[in-house]
């Protein structure tokens, strides 16, 4: 499969080079929906949860998850959702691909989120609207949760924010990131109880907080 991808926007027919995201399966290999080459991108109108994700099959174990439907944002202002080969699968182990590049695959921080949300037994993940920031903010049953998208350590101060947001909905928090944190914000989070986990080069979310360790314990030991 291509790095990149031809896609047009049918809106304004301007071409995009689209790069497929590739999705962490349990066996450890990258999963990767690759867009159907030729097929037209559909203009998002009206955006259906149940529609957002397509079932993908992992070529080196078989397992079939569910994955976020590939979507490309134009600069014309409208979001295309982009068909995929009937038989999406992974396009090999994870270590091979970080040593082949020499770099660590581009994961989508928000969708491993809701990945792992829901490995930890969270469902009905949905995205909170927020604006003026990189935090994106998520809520599922029984939890309240936030992803950093900026490359940059998360700090003391998020980890607060978070934690008094979750103290208003009456919820618990778990927080996200790609990029680690600062000292100073995993000793806040240890006081407060705030569940910290780090998303690493191969798409795991690895507990950084005694309280996501706890959480972690609470799903069988495992995530």
């Amino acid at each position: 499969m291509p790095d990149r991808v031809p896609v047009r926007c049918p809106v304004c027919h301007r071409d995009h080079q689209y790069a497929p995201t590739a999705y962490p399966c349990r066996c450890g290999a990258p999963v990767v929906a690759p867009p159907a080459l030729g097929a037209p991108a559909r203009p998002l109108v009206h955006r259906v949860w149940e529609d957002s994700w397509i079932t993908v099959r992992c070529g080196a174990c078989g397992r079939q998850d569910r994955w976020p439907q590939p979507e490309l944002d134009c600069g014309c202002g409208a979001v295309l959702a982009l068909p995929v080969l009937s038989l999406p699968q992974a396009a090999g182990r994870a270590e091979p691909e970080v040593a082949r590049h020499g770099r660590a695959p581009a994961w989508d921080p928000v969708a491993l989120a809701v990945h792992w949300l829901e490995r930890l037994g969270h469902r009905e993940v949905r995205r909170l609207e927020r604006r003026g920031t990189s935090a994106v903010g998520l809520r599922a049953s029984g939890v309240l949760a936030e992803v950093e998208t900026a490359a940059r350590p998360v700090g003391a101060r998020a980890v607060e924010c978070l934690w008094l947001s979750g103290l208003a909905a009456g919820l618990p928090a778990v927080h996200f990131t790609g990029c680690g944190y600062t000292a100073e914000a995993r000793e806040r989070a240890d006081a407060i109880g705030l569940a910290l986990f780090a998303l690493d080069a191969s798409g795991t979310a690895r507990p950084v907080s005694g309280a996501a360790g706890e959480l972690v314990r609470g799903a069988g030991g495992e995530v």
